[in-house]
């Protein structure tokens, strides 16, 4: 890809911030340099990689392919339309997916709503390479939650769809109406997993108690299907999740899971200042 079509999907009059110093940092020429010369290059690959002493992360690229198959095949759909439905209520210039993994949210959402800068950001290069393969409009940057490149108070809504967060970073590039699109699982979610692989039962009452302490929760919305499964889908979800990740997953477990729960909790965020 020409280095001119990688940064043209970025937003060139953004406030961005040096992953280096934090001080502030723009788009110059076929760089993002900060006003202390610190310059990070744009890749002909797509993206711009913004971490400093970058080590492999164990999400590879057989799992994003795998989530790939799982998504273009509409169990995540129901998720995506809610997320939709709230984008619609409110005018958002820029909108950042934290831990976006193989871009899949922000490269349908950006078909519905083409003025919108959608921003990808992941800390494993697998899922951002991954990721820039299928998505040719939206930028992505390999970066940290602890460090996310933009600066103070520039953007109007972030997306943490199962992912971690970081909720300082988050008040900190939040302007001051922004807010906070959250997905964690339910107890349901992908419960027949957990039961084939004898995983113990899972409750979100410990996320919802740490996140109520840097956020108010404007809305809680359960979001859930339960899907039969082909051997293929069964296949694909098992590889997918970070739950086999500790176990040897055989051909027994793939024809046992007939079916799985997608039940996922949206939560609207107002952070505390």
């Amino acid at each position: 890809m020409k280095i001119e079509n990688v940064i043209k999907k970025f937003n060139k009059e953004l406030d961005y911030s040096c992953p280096k110093c934090k001080n502030l940092a723009k788009i110059n020429n076929i760089s993002l340099k900060c006003i202390n010369n610190h310059s990070y290059d744009f890749s002909k690959k797509g993206y711009i990689h913004l971490i400093n002493n970058y080590k492999d992360s164990k999400y590879d690229e057989k799992l994003f392919k795998a989530r790939n198959y799982v998504f273009s095949n509409g169990f995540y759909k129901q998720l995506l339309e809610e997320i939709k439905k709230f984008i619609n209520e409110r005018k958002s210039e820029i909108i950042v997916d934290l831990g976006c993994g193989e871009g899949y949210y922000i490269k349908e959402l950006k078909e519905k709503y083409p003025e919108t800068y959608f921003y990808g950001l992941d800390n494993a290069k697998s899922a951002i390479e991954y990721a820039v393969k299928y998505d040719k409009k939206n930028p992505y940057i390999l970066a940290n939650l602890a460090n996310i490149p933009f600066s103070d108070k520039t953007v109007d809504l972030i997306l943490n769809i199962l992912s971690p967060a970081n909720y300082e970073e988050f008040v900190r590039i939040l302007k001051d109406d922004g807010l906070v699109l959250k997905i964690i699982p339910s107890s349901n979610y992908l419960k027949e997993i957990r039961n084939l692989l004898e995983i113990d039962d899972y409750s979100n009452q410990e996320t919802i108690d740490q996140l109520s302490k840097f956020a108010d929760i404007v809305k809680r919305n359960l979001v859930g299907k339960t899907y039969t499964l082909s051997k293929e889908d069964a296949e694909n979800f098992l590889k997918m999740t970070p739950l086999s990740f500790s176990k040897e997953i055989s051909e027994k477990h793939i024809e046992n899971l007939k079916e799985i729960t997608v039940e996922l909790e949206m939560l609207i965020l107002k952070l505390k200042k």
